[in-house]
């Protein structure tokens, strides 16, 4: 969805507070939203989540959608006693509308979120700020606040335990036995990846998304070659920052087949 078709005023909503773990639902076009989160742990992380209940009909980012996008971000910096709060992404769905072909979710989607305490496992205040991009046929920037007041005293209520807990494990799981990238290489134009993957029960749409490569423009990745369970796609870049190659470069990798999802990185050869 490219950014030059997106509305030109940026949709926000007021700051929410709560003491209890959820804050209250905020509305916009396309969706509502909720901040949810567990007491603070011994170990001084604070496991939430936040809610995106897309509307039919209605899109958002996953953390990297492509040439032009807004995955959610999450500011932290007026909360109490939190230091940093990292968005984890479930595996997206690779869309195509009218401008581009993108990473995101077209259906209501849980973000994991860890937060990190100054001070372990006392109170904390987290003021949060968010930002992320809501589509339909153009792109709308949302921008809101949250507030909580996160006390290990006084935990969370069974539904926004459950709430986080799905939330993590519907995350990408590492690389097994079964479902494992096999192989990777540079092909000899020194212009794409070639990346081989076992995929489970010999998924035919078994799917790769690769990310990590900061200033680059990666195109779809293809299927060039398939036997059985194991599957080759070619990945050709079709932008790369001057004077950097594909040689010793770092790439996050994320395949989806037969209803599961792995992710891991790797270096490509020098």
């Amino acid at each position: 969805m490219s950014l030059l078709v997106m509305a030109s005023a940026i949709g926000s909503a007021p700051a929410h507070q709560a003491h209890a773990a959820s804050t209250d639902w905020i509305e916009t076009d396309g969706a509502r939203i909720r901040l949810s989160a567990l007491a603070p742990s011994e170990d001084g992380t604070i496991q939430a989540v936040l809610d995106v209940d897309l509307l039919p009909g209605w899109k958002t980012y996953w953390k990297d959608p492509g040439e032009a996008g807004v995955p959610p971000s999450l500011a932290v910096e007026r909360s109490k006693n939190i230091t940093s709060a990292e968005i984890h992404f479930p595996a997206p769905e690779r869309i195509t509308d009218d401008y581009s072909t993108w990473a995101g979710y077209d259906y209501p989607v849980l973000f994991p979120i860890t937060l990190r305490q100054d001070s372990s496992g006392e109170a904390s205040v987290l003021e949060a700020d968010l930002f992320l991009g809501i589509c339909q046929d153009i792109c709308i920037p949302f921008q809101t606040s949250f507030s909580l007041v996160l006390d290990p005293d006084t935990p969370a209520n069974a539904f926004e335990e459950r709430l986080v807990r799905r939330a993590f494990r519907a995350l990408p799981a590492p690389p097994d036995d079964g479902f494992q990238v096999l192989e990777h290489a540079i092909a000899e134009d020194g212009q794409s990846m070639m990346l081989t993957v076992e995929a489970p029960d010999g998924e035919p749409e078994a799917e790769l998304f690769v990310t990590g490569l900061p200033g680059w423009r990666l195109d779809t990745p293809q299927v060039v070659d398939r036997d059985g369970d194991v599957v080759t796609f070619r990945v050709d870049v079709s932008r790369r920052p001057e004077g950097e190659t594909l040689a010793g470069q770092t790439v996050s990798l994320l395949v989806k087949a037969s209803g599961r999802a792995i992710q891991t990185e790797l270096a490509l050869p020098d």
